[in-house]
C-alpha cells in the first residue's frame, strides 16, 4: 500500500519540484539583448577562454589524457550515457562540433569542404533542426545528444541560454547568418567564397574608425596564430572566422562585440561584408610579419574585392 501524504507536505514537495526545475532550466527571455547575443557567440568559440570553468582539453596528439578540469579532473567531457567522449582535434568547442556555419557536416567543415573528422552529422542550422525549439537545445547542451558533450557539468544555466539563444538568433535570422556572408563552394580553398555586395571603401573608413586603434592602420599591428598571419591576411584565408570574430569579440581577449546593438539585421550584415571585402586588399593590409604565405591573385575567396 502507497504511503499517504499530508496536504502540507504535499504542497510542499510540489513546490520544491517547481524550484528545483527553475534553477535547471533558464526561463526563455522576450528578447535577448545584443550583449547577451554577443557573449553566446564568444563562448560557442570557445567557451573556456570566455567562461569562468577551468578547463584545458586534453591534448588530442599525445597519447596520455593530460588535460585539466571538468567533471572528470583531466580535460575530457562526458556524452549523455555518462562515458568520457575523447578529444579527437576539437577541443570540445561548439564552433568545431558544429562547424562556424552550423550546419555540421554539410557545412564548410563537412567532408565536402574541409573535411574535418570531428564535426558532428548537423547543426542547428541544419534543415532536420529548424523546427528543434529553444529548450530542446538548452536539453542538448546540457545533457548531451548525438555526439554532442553534457555541457551542463562545466556551464551555468545562464551560459548555456545564452549559447543556445545566440545559434537560435543565427538561424531564425536575429543576426547575420552564414548565408549572407559566404557561400561554400567545394572547389575554393577553404570551401567558401564571400558573397557580393560588399562595399570596400565603405569597409576602409568602417575599419579605420573601429578597428585600427587596436590592429595598426595597416592591419599588422597584431600576428595570429603564433605569428602566421596578419589580420588582413586572416581575413583572406578565413573570411567565414573573421566575420563572426568581428561581430562578437575574441574570446577571452579585450576584443568585445561591435557596438552595433541598435543597428538593424541588414546593416550588421552589410557592416560585415564591406569590412571583409576592405580587408581583402593585400596592398593596404599586408601580410607584415605573418609568416604564411600571401593568397595568390587568382585565389576565388575574396571573388572581386582582391586587390
Amino acid at each position: 500500500m502507497g504511503r499517504k501524504l499530508f496536504p502540507g507536505l504535499l504542497a510542499a514537495l510540489l513546490l520544491g519540484a517547481c524550484a528545483q526545475e527553475q534553477e535547471t532550466v533558464a526561463p526563455a527571455p522576450e528578447s535577448a539583448s545584443f550583449d547577451t547575443l554577443m557573449a553566446g557567440a564568444r563562448l560557442f568559440d570557445m567557451w573556456y577562454d570566455e567562461s569562468e570553468a577551468a578547463f584545458i582539453p586534453d591534448d588530442e596528439e599525445t597519447p596520455e589524457i593530460d588535460g585539466s578540469g571538468g567533471p572528470n579532473g583531466n580535460g575530457t567531457l562526458n556524452g549523455p550515457d555518462g562515458l568520457p567522449i575523447g578529444n579527437d582535434g576539437h577541443d570540445y568547442r561548439f564552433k568545431n562540433l558544429f562547424g562556424w556555419d552550423m550546419r555540421g557536416d554539410a557545412g564548410i567543415y563537412g567532408r565536402e569542404h574541409q573535411a574535418k573528422a570531428w564535426v558532428l552529422a548537423t547543426g542547428p542550422l541544419s534543415a532536420a533542426h529548424t523546427r528543434i525549439d529553444r529548450a530542446e537545445w538548452i536539453d542538448r547542451l546540457s545533457n548531451g545528444w548525438a555526439g554532442l558533450p553534457a555541457y551542463g557539468e562545466v556551464l551555468t544555466v545562464s551560459e548555456i541560454a545564452s549559447l543556445v539563444d545566440f545559434m537560435l538568433a543565427v538561424r531564425d535570422g536575429q543576426l547575420p547568418r552564414p548565408d549572407d556572408l559566404y557561400a561554400l563552394n567545394v572547389d575554393a580553398p577553404r570551401g567558401f567564397i564571400l558573397a557580393a555586395g560588399g562595399n570596400s571603401e565603405r569597409g576602409h573608413a568602417l575599419y579605420a574608425e573601429q578597428c585600427a586603434d587596436c590592429h595598426g592602420a595597416d592591419a599588422t599591428k597584431i600576428i595570429f596564430d603564433d605569428g602566421e598571419q596578419s589580420l588582413g591576411q586572416h581575413a583572406r584565408y578565413f573570411g567565414y572566422a573573421v566575420a563572426m570574430i568581428t561581430l562578437a569579440g575574441e574570446p577571452g581577449s579585450e576584443m568585445q562585440a561591435q557596438p552595433w546593438g541598435d543597428l538593424s539585421v541588414a546593416e550588421q550584415t552589410q557592416n560585415l561584408l564591406d569590412l571583409l571585402a576592405a580587408l581583402c586588399d593585400r596592398e593596404r593590409y599586408p601580410r607584415g610579419a605573418g609568416s604564411d604565405p600571401e593568397v595568390p591573385d587568382d585565389d576565388p575567396r575574396c571573388r572581386e574585392y582582391l586587390r
